[in-house]
């Protein structure tokens, strides 16, 4: 073991110990990161505007502070944006992340020294949560490189003095000696902003190192999957353990994993103790990690972040509760709402979660709040959709490269609606039919109300599959400017936008 896996041992013990004393007792930990914030951000004009040292409570908290979502915030980003000082977060903010938004164009979410400093810890405590399976010793990753497949470290100046870019690029400018050692595709590839060029030349230089870590967004890991094969000229099936033996641990988040678990397996052979850990860094705050292997998340509750939690049913409406950690229910999806050592207060980031447990406090991310179908009163979220491809996939034998769902509405000779699913399939099922049955019939387990709508087909008639050939969706988002490790592909939508545009790019009929 190399020295600096040997002062990861160290620190990681010491981490370990404060992690399972916030998870123990997660109220406590909450309630602590809400004092503190509030104290170090009383002085500055949002905490002056909001009066920041008359709140004692929580709820002291919530009559003080309203929800807000970007466009609200807009005006305090702006401040920052322009080098104001204590604008909500003591001190000037130099860099910002940039997102994409659908009401209020590129978001640019800041980032200060302090939320830099919870996201390393956060970094971390994934090597923590690693150790705890007992699998694998974390250290000896520091043995190997550790391929971050991220954005672009290039940043925009703000006029200011500060900068915008990617997270992940504004995370991996704070690699330091000697983890730069280990890093990997180096500083000028990950330089690039081409993401088609990116993954070719991460390809040529990391097909031959000896990766041990790998971290990134599941669908563009696929693409680099594919090209290592291509290069050496392989078969699919267990090419990675070939390719890289000693890749123990993959980092992946952003998405579901679930529905794509069959199509990374067939990389990695039978043999092959290669572990998956799923993170939640969403741009506002590192929000949790996965302990257990096909687990839940754990929430990291002690990291300067303070959650407050809208029951999904109620979003939106002007007296919707706000929770704390300790006032959740289990199997209830919540809109996530951060108040961050970022500056950002009681702010909507559009994420839905679900708790498997309070404690300690496991959640699985739900997807977003703007991603549902409820065209006839089904009430389809993210989340379910992914569960019913994952079961359909299961149950077929087949293997989900990507997928978005949609309602059909009645008309054209269609009495009642019903739900489309967009598929492209890594491997097909043998029958289709059968997918889109196991499909529907675990909608109707996951949700009542479809499972009402259902009931006889009087309210809507079976979910319908749609496969389109490879590479249809990679195309898709390379045509929507959408290539890239923050870029997702939507799970589904209220309306047939992105489905009708997957289906006229394959061929089908407008549907």
């Amino acid at each position: 073991m190399n020295l600096l896996g040997r002062l990861l041992n160290v620190y990681l013990k010491h981490l370990d110990r404060q992690l399972r004393a916030a998870a123990g007792d997660p109220v406590a930990a909450q309630q602590q990161q809400l004092r503190q914030l509030l104290r170090t951000a009383r002085r500055t004009a949002f905490g002056r505007k909001h009066a920041f040292k008359a709140i004692r409570s929580h709820d002291d908290f919530r009559k003080a502070v309203p929800i807000r979502d970007y466009v609200a915030m807009l005006p305090w980003v702006e401040q920052m944006l322009d080098g104001r000082r204590n604008v909500s977060w003591p001190g000037t903010v130099r860099y910002f992340a940039q997102t994409s938004g659908t009401t209020a164009g590129d978001k640019r979410i800041p980032v200060t020294r302090d939320m830099q400093r919870s996201n390393r810890r956060a970094a971390l405590a994934i090597f923590a949560f690693y150790e705890r399976r007992g699998r694998g010793n974390a250290a000896r990753l520091m043995d190997g490189k550790l391929l971050f497949l991220g954005g672009s470290t290039s940043m925009t100046p703000t006029g200011s003095g500060g900068w915008i870019g990617d997270l992940s690029g504004i995370a991996t400018q704070q690699i330091h000696w000697p983890l730069t050692t280990r890093y990997e595709p180096g500083p000028q590839i990950a330089l690039i902003d081409n993401w088609e060029t990116k993954i070719d030349r991460v390809a040529e230089r990391c097909g031959p190192m000896d990766i041990t870590l790998l971290t990134g967004m599941p669908s563009w890991c696929k693409v680099l999957f594919d090209r290592l094969v291509e290069r050496r000229g392989i078969d699919t099936t267990g090419a990675i353990s070939r390719i890289w033996p000693r890749l123990r641990l993959f980092v992946h988040g952003g998405v579901n994993f679930e529905p794509y678990r069959a199509t990374f397996e067939q990389y990695v052979a039978d043999d092959h103790e290669l572990e998956f850990l799923e993170v939640y860094p969403a741009s506002e705050g590192f929000v949790a990690v996965q302990p257990e292997a096909g687990g839940p998340m754990e929430m990291l509750t002690d990291n300067g972040l303070f959650y407050e939690f809208v029951p999904l049913s109620q979003w939106g409406q002007p007296d919707a509760p706000r929770l704390g950690i300790g006032e959740v229910d289990i199997g209830v999806p919540y809109s996530l709402v951060l108040s961050t050592n970022a500056g950002l207060w009681a702010y909507d980031i559009g994420d839905v979660v679900e708790f498997v447990s309070t404690r300690p406090p496991r959640i699985r991310f739900a997807g977003r709040n703007k991603q549902f179908i409820n065209a006839f009163g089904e009430n389809i979220i993210a989340q379910d959709c992914s569960r019913g491809v994952a079961h359909a996939a299961e149950v077929t034998g087949a293997a989900v490269r990507e997928f978005t769902a949609a309602p059909i509405y009645a008309g054209h000779g269609r009495k009642v609606g019903a739900h489309e699913y967009v598929v492209e399939f890594e491997r097909e099922p043998e029958d289709l039919d059968a997918f889109a049955a196991a499909l529907d019939a675990r909608l109707q387990e996951v949700c009542v109300d479809y499972s009402v709508k259902r009931r006889g087909d009087a309210g809507m008639t079976p979910a319908e599959v749609t496969p389109v050939p490879p590479d249809t969706f990679y195309q898709w988002m390379k045509n929507r400017g959408k290539l890239g490790g923050q870029n997702k592909v939507p799970v589904c939508a209220n309306d047939r936008r992105y489905v009708g545009d997957l289906r006229e790019m394959s061929g089908h009929p407008s549907g």
